[in-house]
């Protein structure tokens, strides 16, 4: 890569009232700028990649579930004979190695069914009956009936053209539905920026996405803005083109200038704006290249202060670390030493003994965790489902008090999959790590980390670090195999996984080798073995996790920074090693999965050494990390600040039931929810067409894995909690959100401005 880089110097003014440290943020004011100099809308420079079906030849075929797949008047017609028909196709279409999916456009009529998914293969073509992993499906909702409809599915992730070498497409999840489609295009990102005026959108380059402006060559576009107290310029600089592109930025008259010719990366870039702050300049930004129409992207261009505001803390941080079991933390009373950090992070700050995750999955407890929203009232249960537009996040909070917003993600379902990017500014998918199906994240993210938190050392700031060690696969890397394993334990391990993985029923267990006890018996291999070696496993990627996160803590006191931060750790859920004969997580309430660390650090703004004991829930996280932060929390927000806890006397006055939900999902038909109160713990069970449900009661401190039942000993407890909850789940129902309700009360910038960074389609 080539740059050039000029900086032209001036001495502000003086004189008038003080400048504000608010940033301004060229994504939220692009409709107030001048766009000067557009081209003519070029096509895309390589062929598009489309199906017709007004010939009699049919390259499409019905691989599964599909019957009397044929051409008649132009378009492609069959019937399902299964929820998951599959029609495939040879992808022999050509496009730039730096090029992504933006989305499948599908003309087609279907006669029944809720849902239309297109998934890839890489040249071994994989079904999804054996592949058992939803994670790489793009979606959307079909309306079924008599008429053609447009159907514009939105890519959600990013996908190499080896990726796609073969299309599948699932039009129905109904059995016995007629289909009739009319043409299929794949829509790759060039050719539709090519297509429409340049803007404000959500752009990935590798996997890392910013929300961003896209500008064709030769254009300019002019702000005139009010600079913040000691401003300076910060942006990600990026091209999908193979030739240069240069880049300019302009402002008052100060110039920046850098030549591009890497493409798929993001360029960081800066311009120091000292002695200009409080001034209202013109702030340009233009690009040039040979070929007119040449994409440009500018990465969360944004003129930030380094006047950080005072009795705020500056650098906030948010760790989620996934599947991490409260009872194999030493500070939870486990035997090993598996987190020495975590346990002088809690010596120094308040941790909390009984925290419990509304969810057992990913999916929906991070969701949970980050809009202080039950999952019944946030509405994403299940895996194709998208948090709705109107929620308001803990991003969203601190981007709107102008801290820099930036989260590194490890699982899908953190990401955009979930419209988990709504309030990021710039967002790591885990498809940017470098061997992302190990899971051993928290190395490379912390690496990725630390520099940025460098370079936003004097500007308020906010970073989820969301990192999955403790998760399946439970091999640690190199450093940490043999901190607890002996050597060979984990090729063991892989041995007994494999002789087992024949014997798993569920498909998605099969994929992560994750069996039941009499599926381990029939399989002759011996249960206890099995799991001390998965413990040895999870215990090592623990304290390699906790090894990283030993950094950002340095890190922040080489900064100075200490007692300007404030830090949150908590985990999403737990994980079941045989406890009640299954493994994994989400697929129940019980104790193993619902029973989280959770703890918050800040010398400045938390006591040193609160232990509470209580039970809390992680849905509270959020609003006590605003109050902390002297920042309002939702009026939706279902959590209540904690900090009433840290004072003496203040877990008398606390006495909130805790929740957890397991909702019908592609996994799951039935229904699990559990409440804490008063030291008893309910669950109940709803199974889709079984009548009246069934409830398990347990001694929540005395029996935490929740292993004995004692609900025929305690009716009347039974009967005051099931009232209980029922109360709690009819208030949840009634603030279920209505995405359509809440957009439409949006006004026309607002709905564009969202839609354009993905938060609705």
């Amino acid at each position: 890569m080539r740059k050039s880089l000029v900086v032209l110097v001036l001495v502000a003014g003086c004189g008038g009232p003080p400048p504000s440290s608010a940033p301004v943020r060229f994504v939220d004011v692009f409709s107030e700028a001048v766009v000067e100099g557009t081209p003519e809308t070029a096509d895309a420079n390589y062929a598009p990649t489309s199906w017709r079906f007004d010939e009699d030849e049919l390259d499409w075929r019905a691989a599964q579930g599909v019957e009397g797949l044929r051409i008649e008047d132009g378009v492609m017609r069959g019937q399902t004979s299964s929820d998951q028909p599959v029609l495939i196709v040879a992808n022999t279409g050509e496009v730039p190695a730096s090029e992504m999916l933006y989305a499948v456009e599908v003309r087609a009529r279907v006669s029944a069914g809720t849902l239309m998914e297109v998934r890839f293969s890489g040249p071994e073509l994989v079904l999804p009956a054996t592949l058992g992993n939803p994670l790489i499906a793009f979606t959307t909702p079909i309306r079924p009936g008599d008429e053609m409809q447009t159907y514009l599915i939105r890519a959600t992730s990013n996908r190499s053209p080896e990726e796609m070498a073969h299309v599948l497409l699932i039009p129905t999840n109904e059995a016995d539905a007629e289909f009739e489609i009319e043409s299929i295009r794949l829509i790759f990102r060039g050719e539709h920026l090519r297509s429409i005026a340049s803007g404000v959108g959500w752009h990935g380059m590798s996997e890392i996405y910013n929300e961003a402006i896209v500008t064709r060559a030769p254009e300019r576009v002019r702000y005139e803005v009010e600079l913040p107290a000691e401003p300076f310029l910060e942006l990600g600089l990026a091209t999908i083109e193979p030739a240069p592109v240069t880049f300019r930025v302009e402002v008052g008259d100060r110039v920046l200038e850098t030549v591009i010719d890497e493409p798929d990366v993001w360029h960081a870039a800066s311009l120091d704006l000292e002695g200009m702050g409080g001034q209202s300049v013109a702030v340009t930004l233009s690009i040039d290249a040979a070929d007119p129409g040449t994409l440009g992207f500018w990465g969360a261009p944004a003129i930030r202060s380094n006047a950080a505001p005072e009795n705020q803390p500056q650098a906030v941080i948010l760790i989620i670390t996934d599947t991490l079991r409260s009872d194999h933390l030493d500070l939870y009373g486990y035997g090993r030493e598996t987190a020495p950090t975590l346990t002088r992070i809690a010596s120094e700050g308040v941790w909390f003994e009984d925290t419990i995750s509304q969810a057992t999955w990913t999916k929906v407890s991070v969701t949970t965790i980050q809009t202080s929203l039950y999952p019944t009232t946030h509405t994403v249960e299940d895996i194709p489902d998208r948090l709705p537009a109107s929620a308001a996040t803990i991003a969203e909070a601190y981007r709107a008090a102008g801290y820099a917003t930036l989260a590194l993600t490890s699982i899908p379902f953190v990401g955009q999959l979930t419209n988990l990017h709504q309030g990021y500014e710039v967002l790591h998918e885990s498809g940017s790590l470098q061997d992302w199906e190990t899971l051993k994240s928290s190395p490379e993210y912390v690496s990725r980390l630390l520099p940025w938190m460098e370079s936003h050392r004097d500007t308020p700031f906010f970073a989820l670090l969301h990192i999955a060690d403790p998760h399946s696969p439970f091999r640690p890397t190199e450093d940490f195999e043999t901190t607890f394993a002996e050597p060979g334990d984990m090729d063991e391990l892989d041995a007994l996984t494999e002789q087992v993985r024949p014997h798993i029923q569920d498909p998605i267990m099969k994929q992560f080798g994750m069996p039941t006890t009499s599926e381990l018996v029939e399989a002759k291999v011996d249960p206890e073995l099995f799991v001390r070696h998965e413990t040895n496993g999870m215990d090592g990627s623990i304290r390699g996790m906790d090894d990283a996160l030993a950094k950002v803590f340095a890190k922040l006191d080489e900064l100075g920074l200490s007692d300007r931060a404030l830090v949150a750790v908590v985990s999403d859920h737990g994980t079941e090693l045989l406890e009640h004969d299954q493994h994994f997580h989400g697929h129940s309430v019980y104790g193993e999965l619902s029973q989280v660390p959770m703890m918050l650090w800040g010398p400045s703004y938390v006591p040193a050494g609160r232990r509470v004991e209580t039970t809390v829930q992680t849905i509270d996280l959020m609003p006590t990390m605003l109050e902390l932060s002297g920042l309002p929390a939702s009026e939706a927000a279902q959590g209540q600040s904690l900090t009433s806890l840290f004072e003496e006397g203040g877990e008398a006055r606390w006495n909130r039931p805790a929740i957890t939900e397991l909702l019908p999902n592609l996994r799951f038909d039935s229904t699990i929810r559990s409440i804490i109160s008063d030291g008893w713990k309910l669950v109940r069970f709803d199974d889709e067409g079984e009548g009246e449900p069934r409830f398990e009661l347990y001694a929540h401190r005395d029996d935490p894995l929740n292993l004995d039942d004692v609900a025929d000993e305690h009716p009347e407890i039974v009967e005051r909690l099931a009232e209980l909850l029922e109360n709690w789940r009819l208030f949840a129902e009634a603030a279920r959100l209505d995405d359509e309700a809440a957009t439409s009360q949006l006004d026309s910038a607002e709905l564009e401005r969202l839609r354009s960074l993905g938060y609705i389609q």
